[in-house]
């Protein structure tokens, strides 16, 4: 293999764009062949093109992770060549060199890994040009000790981990050694000192520490070596990032970002509040917060101008913004502590009667501040503070995943999965630490609180501020409201409420009132409702008896923003409003009256999403108050204000400017208020109204169609291939109405069904509507649907009805037309309502329309067609099943329907020749058949009606035995074929792994039926014919006695139905 032929790989691969498939399959293979080592050596050393080089370098990285190598030694000693031919670049293959040259350490023996590291330090110290060749490897080191994609066994991973902690001070002094040469240096050597502190955490003690209460949930308090010693604080590195970070607004940038790096590991070693590690933490802390006071001032304006996403401001503000997130936790752990330790013996903890003061106050004055900037991802920074805060509180906080978790799992079998903190704590002592510990928090809290509030305000006139992004924004508010959801665990919901109820008395005291204000308020009251008590203060009904007078502007996005503000507060409040009859009253007829006919007149902003959103959330508003307050609402004024709700709301579902799916909501809400109307001449009089009112949009679609059904010819006329909206509207009213309580007890009842009426009314539209349409498969869909909701809810009135017959056989025509699983799934839905009604019209009608359905498809399938869709199949056949699973439905089929006797003939042909097909694609199809087939076996056995002499059970055994036994079919007597497919079936299944699906289960399933039923002797006599009968080798891996003993086997069995 040449290098020249590989070189032309190289460059084909990132030249010759039509093959690059090829030429990267090429290069793989190559990687993995033997003679690679050579070539690569050639192209290391001869080679002057970095592309090249670099694939040199990361080939020898894959032989090396994948454990590919002659011998470690050489292999260790040419890579030193190696990395000594590149100390001065390129960077990428001199990074690759160093992984190599690690991951080969991997592969050495334990005891070599000190003299290995001693070696390469000092190889790698003789000259200022290996320096930076130095920094990249004990930067790498605890990358790749806790990176599994070398292979080597966890032990092996652990003891080089472990080994290299040894040497952590010597590693420290030499990076302390090579920052002081120049600032490139710097920045290498501090985040090479991060990823060594972060190597820390592979240490068996620290690791022990973090496991001693794993059994009370979350990590127990630990510290590593480093901060136990009492001198962390004090290296050199460690007060070099903290000093470069006090001064961050004038430091080198990146040199700022590795003191980040390396601080957010240094407080990361411990989460104790002992005098060392408290050192670690203010060192830490107090570098931020003096940090901050250079660089906030900066940012002033910008707590109501947006910065810019990418300035040197906001990247110098990002560096503490990092560390701010991390540092919540700490500042409560250390806070409570602190209030521990000023108690009295016996005492609960206490708040300082001075307050927090020093670095810890301003600590919270920064996270503060950066929740208010106006910078999506900044503020997040703040939001994380404060989430730490608050999951420390409630016991949940995070624990950072432990890299070496795995390892330890596999070493000493120790199962490592995180516990349930919730669930393995006592709830009495959590509820006790809680209680002492919120009204420390308290204050805090509230404060973050405040902040809160202004962080969610939009601007004043968001699409002309500049910088501001409306999608980001959105999420940002999100956030937002998780942390003021679990605030109300320590200072209460009725607080938020309250202090919200101040800033909006404050609000509307100001003319013009501030619509980013009032919409920030609703915001926060939403976020807090789903924890406070409805109805039990004075803030939320003021602000909802407030919404209909407030200055809704009519342009831009702050006109769609404050009516997003009112859908949300209403939908946020629908229990309420269901409780309370005039606020509800007054919501409806402001909803029904002012804003929902206001929106769709709204212009477009820039942004389509925020006027979807707006339509959308008003629309759901309505729907969930009107289901809440359904009750009160039918009731209300003398029951007269449903009939004014419901034919405003009709007007809105007519209305064409709303989307399809806000009207389809509306729809919704109207059902739900006319299912509970007591009087049911009322209720078909208003959904005939709303069902006709629906109709007329239809007429320009129907006086388009020709005068008979295109049927298959149809094509779908659509630009997105899906039913005209209006047809699927009118469906949706026509079922809108599903749910209605049953009639009480001694009330007389109704002679009909009104939502059956309204259907019988309509039905020839109806008809028009589907044989026209039957092409749009979401259409019919919903139909079949609509159908089963209305039968399903008017099952005591449906099969009387005039309209019961002529919707199934519709359904039928349509499925002729354009063959879709759902008609099936409508007919199993059917006979699952009325089966067992016990009428023999009935019946009758049940059994026709199962053969009406499932008769083409056993057609095609025994003719050997594969016309039908695998799902048709399967939907037919389960139909099938449930049909036969009922006794008068099988002695009716059984004994009358010829069309039982095809399918079952075709079923036994065909079910063994799908499995050998393909069982993934026919699998479901199989098993339905083989439900048929055992509902006919168990119908002919007399335990499966064991103690029932009734005359119709004791002719339907008879029936059943002789179709099986007796009856002549097409293809012969049904028997010994079934024992032969039963044979076939398990012979194909076993190539696909007996555990794997349903098929050999299934198979058993009928297997043991008929061999310990009424067809015991024929089919114990039949099988060992048809297994001898199999291809070869089947037919002859058993002998005669083996195949006697497998029989009793099959007929013993009773519970495994796999084996």
């Amino acid at each position: 293999m040449a290098a020249a032929q590989v070189i032309g790989h190289i460059h084909g691969l990132h030249r010759d764009f039509a093959n690059i498939q090829a030429h990267s399959s090429w290069l793989q293979q190559f990687q993995q062949a033997p003679e690679a080592w050579a070539v690569v050596h050639e192209l290391l050393t001869s080679s002057s093109e970095e592309l090249v080089q670099y694939f040199a370098s990361h080939t020898l990285v894959t032989k090396l992770q994948a454990g590919n190598v002659p011998n470690v030694l050489a292999c260790r000693q040419e890579l030193m060549k190696y990395l000594k031919h590149f100390w001065r670049g390129p960077h990428a293959v001199r990074r690759q060199l160093v992984i190599a040259l690690t991951d080969c350490a991997l592969l050495q023996p334990p005891t070599e890994d000190g003299a290995w590291l001693a070696d390469s330090v000092q190889q790698l110290s003789d000259t200022i040009d290996a320096l930076p060749s130095l920094l990249e490897l004990l930067a790498t080191i605890p990358e790749e000790a806790a990176n599994r994609k070398v292979v080597v066994p966890a032990q092996r991973r652990l003891a080089f981990a472990t080994g290299m902690l040894q040497h952590t001070g010597t590693v420290l002094e030499a990076l302390w050694k090579a920052s002081q040469t120049n600032e490139a240096c710097a920045v290498a050597a501090l985040r090479a000192c991060a990823k060594w502190l972060h190597l820390q955490h592979a240490s068996p003690a620290l690791r022990a520490q973090k496991r001693a209460a794993s059994g009370s949930g979350g990590s127990g308090p630990f510290s590593a070596d480093l901060v136990r010693q009492g001198t962390a604080h004090e290296h050199p590195l460690l007060k070099q990032a903290a000093q470069t970070l006090s001064i961050v607004h004038t430091a080198p940038l990146e040199l700022c970002r590795a003191c980040a790096d390396l601080l957010s590991e240094a407080q990361m070693l411990t989460n104790e509040a002992t005098p060392q590690a408290r050192a670690l933490h203010m060192l830490v802390v107090q570098a931020v917060v003096e940090g901050s006071r250079q660089l906030l001032p900066l940012t002033q304006k910008h707590l109501e101008a947006w910065m810019p996403q990418d300035s040197e401001l906001t990247a110098r503000t990002a560096v503490l913004g990092r560390l701010i997130g991390e540092l919540g936790g700490l500042f409560c752990r250390i806070l409570i502590a602190d209030a521990r330790a000023a108690a009295l013996p016996g005492e609960p903890p206490v708040q300082p009667p001075s307050g927090l003061s020093g670095p810890l106050s301003d600590l919270t004055d920064v996270a503060l501040h950066f929740c208010a900037l106006r910078h999506t991802d900044l503020a997040k920074c703040g939001l994380d503070f404060w989430y730490a805060v608050l999951a420390q509180y409630l016991g949940a906080a995070a624990e950072e995943e432990d890299p070496y978790d795995e390892e330890a799992a596999g070493a000493g079998g120790r199962t490592t999965a995180a516990p349930d903190w919730s669930a393995s704590r006592d709830p009495q002592l959590e509820t006790q630490r809680r209680s002492q510990e919120r009204h420390i928090l308290e204050p805090h809290i509230q404060k973050m609180v405040k902040a809160h509030w202004r962080a969610v305000r939009y601007p004043s006139e968001p699409e002309h501020e500049e910088h501001f992004e409306w999608d980001e924004f959105v999420r940002f508010r999100e956030m937002c409201s998780i942390n003021v959801t679990e605030a109300c665990l320590i200072v209460t919901p009725r607080w938020i409420i309250d202090h919200i109820g101040s800033i909006l008395e404050e609000i509307c005291s100001r003319q013009p009132i501030a619509w980013q204000d009032i919409d920030a308020c609703v915001f926060m009251l939403t976020g807090v409702a789903s924890r406070a008590p409805a109805g039990q203060d004075t803030v939320i009904p003021k602000l909802i008896e407030l919404l209909p007078h407030l200055p809704y502007h009519t342009v831009g996005f702050k006109a769609l923003l404050l009516r997003s503000a009112a859908s949300r507060l209403i939908l946020f409040t629908s229990g309420y409003l269901a409780l309370n009859p005039e606020p509800c009253k007054q919501i409806l007829h402001f909803l029904t009256m002012q804003h929902l006919p206001a929106i769709p007149a709204l212009p477009q902003v820039p942004d389509p999403d925020v006027n979807k959103y707006c339509e959308a959330l008003a629309c759901d508003a309505m729907k969930m108050v009107m289901t809440a307050a359904r009750k009160g609402i039918v009731q209300a004024d003398g029951g007269t204000l449903w009939r004014e709700v419901v034919s405003a709301v009709i007007s809105l579902v007519a209305d064409p400017r709303f989307n399809v799916d806000c009207r389809a909501q509306l729809v919704f809400g109207i059902g739900q208020v006319l299912s509970v109307l007591d009087n049911w001449s009322e209720l078909e009089q208003m959904l005939d109204l709303f069902v006709s009112r629906m109709e007329e949009p239809l007429a320009p679609v129907l006086a388009q169609l020709p005068p008979e059904p295109l049927g298959a010819r149809a094509s779908k006329a659509t630009r997105d291939g899906k039913a005209p909206l209006e047809l699927k509207l009118y469906i949706a009213a026509v079922s809108s109405v599903y749910n209605m309580p049953p009639v009480a007890d001694g009330v007389n009842r109704p002679d009909h069904h009104p939502v059956l009426a309204v259907v019988e009314k309509h039905f020839l539209t109806i008809e028009k509507v589907c044989i026209h349409h039957t092409h749009y498969e979401e259409l019919m869909e919903q139909v079949c649907l609509a159908f089963s909701y209305i039968l399903g809810f008017a099952r005591e009135y449906a099969p009387t009805s005039p309209v019961f017959v002529p919707m199934m056989k519709l359904m039928a025509r349509c499925c002729e037309q354009h063959p879709q699983p759902f008609y099936m799934g409508l007919i199993r839905s059917v006979i699952g309502f009325f089966a067992a009604a016990g009428s023999e019209q009935l019946d009758l009608i049940l059994v026709d329309l199962t053969g009406l359905f499932v008769t083409p498809v056993a057609h095609h399938l025994g003719s050997g067609a594969s016309t039908l869709p695998p799902p048709i199949n399967a939907a037919a056949y389960e139909m099938l099943a449930e049909a036969l699973r009922h006794w008068n439905l099988a002695l009716l089929a059984i004994r009358s329907a010829q069309w039982l006797t095809n399918v079952f003939d075709a079923t036994i042909e065909v079910v063994a020749r799908l499995v050998e097909e393909n069982q993934a694609v026919h699998e479901r199809t199989v098993c339905a058949m083989l439900r048929f087939v055992r509902n006919i076996l168990l119908w002919g056995d007399p335990e499966t009606c064991k103690g029932d002499s009734a005359p119709e059970v004791v002719d339907l055994q008879k029936q059943a035995q002789a179709l099986v036994a007796e009856r002549p079919l097409p293809r012969g007597v049904a028997l010994q074929r079934i024992i032969v497919t039963l044979a076939r079936l398990m012979a194909a299944a076993a190539p696909n792994g007996a555990s794997k699906g349903e098929v050999v289960p299934s198979t058993a399933e009928v297997l043991r039926t008929v061999l310990t039923g009424p067809f015991e002797y024929a089919a114990g006599a039949g099988l060992p014919a048809a297994l001898r009968a199999l291809p070869a080798p089947l037919g002859e891996a058993l002998s005669e006695p083996d195949l006697q003993r497998l029989l009793q086997q099959l007929k013993m069995e009773k519970g495994d139905n796999r084996r």
